[in-house]
């Protein structure tokens, strides 16, 4: 069995390719999403172009400094310039504070075979958020493991919105990240024991489900929480499509 902290490293978020010190990637402070209240969870779904809630304060993203390689990586992180934050859609700050390291945005690597095309210039600030608080090569910054891990994909997710990635792949990055990405603090749910076949074929299961039902990050986490005691076991099984679809369109 491959050592668990090298399993857990392959499946930290890759990020894209910066393009180079000093140069200016992201969106600028014109991204907005406004709050929604026709849901229990409020969330960034709509841009409206003016809020308080839903927006990056500090973009667009800059990087400065030497490239940095960690670990067995082959691709280089880059250092941010300046500090980061988002406002989610309840207030609460993030915020990336400066020489985070990050390389871009994509899902686990695990799963982007099933996914296909992962990297996006509006992942960007998004992808330096997460980094701040689980990326590879950022343990020592103050707000590494400092929140919940659910919590930290979550923002992931909404920051995706904000920075201008369609609702739909953001949904689907959002499960991937939930089911492959880190998870810390929290023994009783860990997934790093995993094999990447097992976690692919969980992926393509999850996907023929969200093509049917275009769930909502909620449905998202109550999905991967009925699925999680058959995999820690060893039972992993196909779901029952027909009673999941029976009475679908």
């Amino acid at each position: 069995m491959p050592d668990q902290s090298r399993s857990r490293r392959s499946r930290k978020i890759l990020w894209a390719s910066l393009l180079g010190c000093g140069t200016v990637l992201g969106a600028a402070l014109t991204f907005y999403v406004t709050q929604q209240t026709d849901t229990q969870t409020i969330s960034c779904v709509s841009l409206t172009g003016n809020s308080d809630f839903c927006r990056f304060i500090g973009g667009p993203l800059e990087v400065a400094g030497a490239p940095v390689f960690v670990d067995d990586r082959s691709q280089a992180l880059f250092p941010t310039k300046a500090d980061l934050t988002f406002i989610d859609a309840q207030g609460d700050h993030w915020t990336a504070p400066a020489k985070t390291l990050t390389d871009g945005a994509s899902i686990p690597a695990v799963l982007a075979t099933v996914m296909g095309d992962r990297q996006s210039r509006e992942y960007l600030l998004a992808a330096a958020l997460h980094d701040a608080f689980c990326g590879v090569g950022n343990e020592d910054l103050a707000t590494y493991h400092t929140r919940p891990w659910e919590d930290v994909h979550r923002m992931f997710y909404e920051a995706l919105l904000v920075n201008g990635t369609a609702p739909r792949t953001a949904r689907i990055m959002y499960a991937a990240v939930y089911l492959g990405g880190p998870r810390w603090n929290n023994p009783t749910r860990d997934l790093t024991s995993l094999s990447d076949e097992v976690l692919r074929q969980e992926f393509e299961w999850c996907l023929r489900w969200m093509e049917k039902v275009d769930p909502d990050p909620d449905q998202i986490d109550a999905w991967m929480e009925s699925r999680e005691k058959a995999l820690q076991a060893g039972t992993q099984s196909e779901p029952d499509w027909s009673a999941l679809f029976s009475d679908k369109a």
